[in-house]
Order: C-alpha cells, then sequence, then structure tokens
C-alpha cells in the first residue's frame, strides 16, 4: 500500500536532520529557518510566509491556541506546506477548520499536511512500540499524546495506523459521525455523518448520561456495526470520553475475538482515503 505523500516527505526529513525519538516542531522549524512568531489574531490558527528565492520563510501561530498540543500540531503542519511538493502555490494561511480537520476529504494539500504533521510529531519509530505495549485504551492514546506534546486527535488517528489491533477511532459532534479510522484489523467501515445509536456510550455522553464507557466496556457490536455481517450476539469493546473544548466525544471501538459470520463473502470497501481523488464519502 503506497503511503501519502505527506508521510514519506516526514519521515524523510526526521532522516535528514537525524532526529529519532521525540520531536521539538521549534526546533526542527529553527533548523529549516523558518522564523516562528506566536501574534494575537483571530482569523486563522497558522500561517506561512515565503521568501522569494530564499531558503528562509516564517510561522505565525495564534497565540490563542490553548492546547500545547493543537498547537505544536498546527506548527508542524505549517512547516509540512513548506516542505511538501506542490504546496508553494496553496493558500499562505490555515483556519481552524484547515488543520487537523480529518473530516474534510476534499482539500488535498490540508490533509497531505495534516498527514505530515502527524508523523512528525507521532513518528513511527517511536510510537508503534508505545501503542503496542498494552491492550487498547484512549488513556495509552493520551499519554503518547502529551509525551509527543500532539493533539489528542491526531494521536489518536495514528494509533489506527500503528496499534497492531482491532480498532477504531470515532470522533461524534451533536451525536453525529464527524470521522473515523479504522485499523487494517478491524475489517468494518464505519459511516461518516451517520447519528451514533442509542445504547452507545458515545450517545450517553451527548444526552448527558453517565459515562460508564470511559473505562473500556463491552457493548453490543450491532450498534455500531453493520449487523448483517455479525454473529448472532457479537460484542466488542467501547470507550468514549467527551471533550469539553469541542463539544465532540472520542470513542475507541475495540474487538477481541472473531465477530463476523464464518460465510460473509462481501467485499468491503476500502475505508476512505483523505488522499484520495474520490472524495464522495463511500456508502456500504
Amino acid at each position: 500500500m503506497k503511503l501519502p505523500t505527506g508521510k514519506i516527505y516526514a519521515k524523510a526529513m526526521l532522516d535528514e536532520l537525524g532526529i529519532v525519538g521525540l520531536v521539538d516542531v521549534r526546533e526542527v522549524a529553527s533548523q529549516l529557518r523558518l522564523e516562528l512568531n506566536e501574534v494575537e489574531v483571530d482569523g486563522f490558527d497558522g500561517a506561512l510566509i515565503r521568501a522569494e528565492g530564499v531558503s528562509f520563510g516564517a510561522i505565525a501561530v495564534r497565540r490563542g491556541i490553548s492546547e500545547e498540543g493543537r498547537k505544536n500540531f498546527t506548527i508542524a503542519h505549517e512547516i509540512g506546506h513548506y516542505v511538501l511538493p506542490g504546496h508553494d502555490k496553496c493558500d499562505d494561511v490555515c483556519l481552524d477548520t484547515d488543520v487537523g480537520n480529518w473530516s474534510d476529504v476534499d482539500k488535498q494539500l490540508e490533509r497531505e499536511a495534516d498527514e505530515f504533521a502527524a508523523e512528525l510529531l507521532i513518528a513511527t519509530s517511536f510510537a508503534r512500540h508505545r501503542f503496542s505495549e498494552t491492550a487498547p485504551s484512549l488513556q495509552t492514546i493520551s499519554a503518547v499524546a502529551t509525551d509527543c506534546r500532539a493533539s489528542l486527535s491526531a494521536t489518536a488517528w495514528r494509533y489506527c495506523d500503528l496499534a497492531p489491533y482491532a480498532c477504531a477511532i470515532v470522533w461524534s459532534k451533536e451525536s453525529r459521525i464527524t470521522w473515523s479510522r479504522a485499523s487494517a484489523e478491524f475489517g468494518f467501515f464505519i459511516e461518516w455523518g451517520g447519528y451514533l445509536e442509542k445504547g452507545t456510550f458515545a450517545r450517553a455522553l451527548f444526552e448527558g448520561g453517565k459515562a460508564e464507557g470511559e473505562s473500556p466496556s463491552v457493548i453490543r457490536a450491532d450498534l455500531w456495526l453493520d449487523s448483517r455481517r455479525l454473529n448472532e450476539g457479537a460484542e466488542i469493546w467501547e470507550q468514549s470520553i467527551f471533550l469539553r473544548n469541542y463539544r465532540s466525544v472520542l470513542s475507541l471501538l475495540w474487538i477481541k475475538e472473531p465477530i463476523s459470520k464464518q460465510d460473509d463473502t462481501e467485499d468491503l470497501l476500502p475505508e476512505l482515503d483523505p488522499f484520495g481523488l474520490d472524495s464522495v464519502k463511500r456508502r456500504r
């Protein structure tokens, strides 16, 4: 499977700079001769200013971004625009909806910069081992996000790339699925835009119910997955947390034992590639 352009260039840049393990994006910017400034603005989260004819530029990042991980991800995103081929023609300013917005598959250059930033901050060489040390949990994802000084959403996205489990991450807002990401082993497609089913811990959090799902708990698989492909009584594990700053819920789904029908021969559509030319949200 071909790696997205953003990942390839982030890996190559880390190798060229001789960086192993945790990455300081401010130091990376300095090595690339990118001046970094935090500015008092409301109109954008990040901006890249290029110097014509010389390898020099400047990054402006909104000072008001309260979360360090989000601010670092924005800086890494702008570094991506600086080094990725073809990005010299893109807009100089990135709104908050352009950075780390995994649901928007139409903006190819922004998604490439996001994938670059995710690999830069949460490098495969560091995160793969950390993700496989323990059973799936949002606590593991949060701990790696803290260590890498990266955003939780980007770390969750990377988790499904690197963790050796049948798992999926789902981001929901107003009781609807905004985006999802599944590991290669998961084997099920979760449709974007659909409403959360009553009975899921994620839906209960939106309705102000008890947060039993904040620890990994067993739940009926058909509340999340296509019942036609499931064994009778199939169960999965769900862990969900409410993110107050975003008024959203982040859910981790995990399949411990096989739950698909043995005679299931239906071809599964591949997970929507955020870098693909086909930006239509696919349905089963």
